[in-house]
């Protein structure tokens, strides 16, 4: 071991010396003019000092290796502390002579006496030693060795990249699709959703003895081929014709509507429906006795008239027009009867609750009976379901205004919608008996989807999009008002059947060709939309009716059978007063007690995508919401102390700033 020559000062002298010498420096005292010390004489000053501390430490170390020996230095003594060439004007705090200087001092005296540069670097120095994300602290470490920076720099970069990644995958995944639709937890009971609208549509339209329409259109055609003025067909008659051609098939409107127009302009557009309800056979021929939740009626007792585009149809268990539209006036016929169930055949039957509370489909029924308004049921079999024994007559059936299926056309729907007789139907042929097994499609959704657009959740909540005509939003109701709106702008008229203003009036027979072709014309305009939006995302569709959020609809299944009505007289012993009728039964009960509803979910929300964001990043890269409010704080607070501070040392020592451009403390 080499030890430091004889008669040198040892170890501890040395330090003893130079710690004595320099500290004259900060115990004498000294006037106004010492104390502009500069700023970088104590910098060096202080740096001698920790090397001082070094320098000590190496002879503690040296003394116990020496035994016999006079202790003496290993590193040589104060006189030799400065290197040979060592410009102290010109050093940089980076030296190779610093290197075992502690990294915190470096940091510090870049932030405190360095330029605004330095100082700038020393607070990125300082936050990678002290910051909680992995990886940082490595990179920018002052004494780290170049190989290790490059290492830890590539493996940050690489746990970034995925990070980053997964976050935006993340993100696509809440933009594209933050919702789901599942099963409910629980079993719905049927007694919670009303029994459904049962809408029955006659193929025949007219009572035969009322209006003959084949022999009276027959006669205009002859009349018209001999260029006669309809002399022989009076103005009741024509108007009644006028009025059958909005409900007839579109290639007989066709052929007469513009025949009637000529030859009687401006007529024949008023009263359209009370037309058409004066024609239509009534409610108690067509079902002579129906049967709701194990009790008898006389149809009539239950039907309701509505206008429809298939005519005049018969309704159950439907609501009041004040209570579907925001003003009844809006359409232009109401039945004036009104239904009462407490009207049924047996009287020795205890009466049924009166009707209160009211429902909805949001809230359900609140504070109602079994006799509730709408009908609901509690048991889901045939026995408690609808029934109802429908009649045709065989001198009624018209093959010349309508198609040549004759029957009923079924439709359901939720008690709050309009019927949408373009949809799908339950076709019930005379003769046969049609069984229908109602299995509810009921979608709830929970409250916090309101913090989800309506474009990304595809749905509509009641409080969200307000119809013009009606008070409840429904995907149906909503096609209606689109089809009215449409109508009325491209032919200044409403359809006899479509809801309206008040001011508007009804179509008439010269308007038949201009309702239809807006009709077609509005269908193909959608469905060419549709198939553009979903090509180009931006693409608007017209009327934009998306499902509501909550909804009720009624799938069913059908069976059928043949039904012979004059076997079964006979088999009851009984005779029928109407020998050319045709009978036809139609029965409507949900299929089970309890059914399985669909609940719409919020998959994604803004907790979730922060809770998924948050794993990610502490995964890979060690973040928490902490290392965000840590950044914050380095390069805002700590910035502003440290410039607080530069600034008042600048007060005390104003011709630091004239050194500064002189000395070059930047690595």
């Amino acid at each position: 071991m080499r030890f430091a020559p004889a008669g040198s000062l040892s170890c501890l002298d040395g330090i003893r010396a130079d710690t004595s010498q320099r500290s004259v420096f900060w115990s004498h005292p000294v006037d106004n003019t010492e104390l502009a010390i500069k700023p970088l004489a104590a910098l060096r000053h202080s740096l001698v000092v920790a090397a001082t501390f070094v320098v000590l430490a190496a002879c503690n170390m040296a003394a116990t290796v020496v035994q016999d020996e006079k202790p003496s230095c290993i590193l040589p003594g104060p006189e030799l502390l400065a290197l040979p060439g060592f410009d102290l004007q010109r050093a940089s705090i980076t030296s190779a002579a610093l290197s075992d200087v502690p990294s915190d001092v470096i940091i510090k005296s870049r932030i405190r006496y360095g330029s605004r540069l330095s100082a700038c670097k020393g607070l990125l120095l300082e936050y990678s030693k002290s910051t909680t994300i992995h990886g940082i602290r490595y990179i920018f470490e002052v004494h780290r060795p170049i190989y290790e920076k490059l290492y830890w720099l590539v493996l940050t970069c690489t746990s970034v990249y995925f990070a980053v990644s997964l976050i935006w995958a993340t993100y696509l995944k809440w933009q594209d699709s933050p919702v789901i639709l599942g099963f409910d937890e629980t079993l719905v009971p049927v007694h919670k959703i009303p029994f459904p609208t049962i809408t029955i549509c006659p193929e025949i339209k007219v009572e035969r003895n009322v209006f003959d329409y084949a022999n009276i259109s027959q006669q205009i055609w002859d009349d018209f081929k001999r260029n006669s003025e309809f002399s022989s067909v009076n103005e009741e008659d024509l108007e009644r014709m006028a009025a059958m051609m909005h409900i007839c098939d579109s290639d007989v409107a066709a052929r007469f509507a513009p025949l009637l127009a000529k030859l009687r302009p401006g007529t024949f557009s008023q009263g359209v429906s009370e037309t058409l309800v004066d024609l239509s056979i009534s409610k108690n021929v067509t079902g002579p006795f129906c049967r709701w939740n194990q009790r008898f009626y006389f149809c009539n007792k239950l039907f309701d008239f509505v206008a429809t585009d298939e005519g005049i149809c018969y309704q159950f268990n439907g609501l009041r027009p004040k209570d579907i539209y925001r003003d009844e006036n809006f359409i232009s016929y109401i039945d004036p009867d009104v239904v009462d169930f407490q009207n049924f055949f047996d009287t020795d039957l205890p009466r049924l609750n009166e009707i209160s509370g009211n429902w909805s489909l949001d809230s359900g029924y609140v504070n109602q009976g079994l006799n509730a308004y709408p009908q609901r049921t509690v048991v889901s079999s045939v026995r408690n379901g609808f029934f109802a024994f429908l009649q045709g007559q065989k001198h009624n059936y018209d093959y010349d205004c309508r198609s040549f299926k004759q029957g009923y056309k079924v439709f359901l729907n939720s008690p709050e919608s309009v019927p949408l007789t373009s949809n799908n139907y339950i076709l019930v042929p005379h003769g046969h008996e049609v069984m229908v097994s109602v299995l509810p499609n009921y979608v709830v959704s929970t409250d916090n989807l309101h913090e989800i657009s309506a474009e990304k959740r595809q749905c509509y909540f009641d409080d969200e999009r307000a119809l013009r005509f009606f008070r409840i939003y429904s995907q149906s109701n909503c096609q209606t008002e689109c089809l009215a709106n449409f109508t009325i702008s491209k032919c200044g008229c409403a359809k006899f059947w479509m809801p309206k203003p008040l001011d508007v009036p009804v179509c008439g027979i010269s308007d038949i060709a201009c309702y239809t072709a807006a009709q077609d014309e509005l269908n193909a305009m959608l469905q060419n939309q549709t198939i553009q939006q979903s090509l180009n995302p931006s693409v608007k569709v017209m009327c934009h009716c998306m499902p509501a959020c909550t909804s009720l609809e009624y799938n069913f299944e059908i069976s059928r059978a043949v039904y012979n009505v004059e076997k079964t007289i006979r088999a009851f012993r009984e005779t029928y007063e109407l020998t050319d009728a045709i009978g036809s039964r139609l029965t409507v009960y949900f299929k089970e007690h309890q059914f399985t509803a669909i609940k719409r979910t919020i998959l994604f929300g803004v907790s979730t995508l922060i809770s998924n964001c948050g794993g990610i990043f502490g995964l890979f890269m060690g973040i928490s919401s902490l290392s965000f409010i840590e950044l914050v704080y380095f390069f805002s607070m700590r910035i502003c102390g440290s410039c607080s501070q530069r600034r008042k040392r600048k007060q005390i020592f104003p011709q630091d700033e004239k050194e500064q451009d002189k000395v070059n403390l930047e690595p």
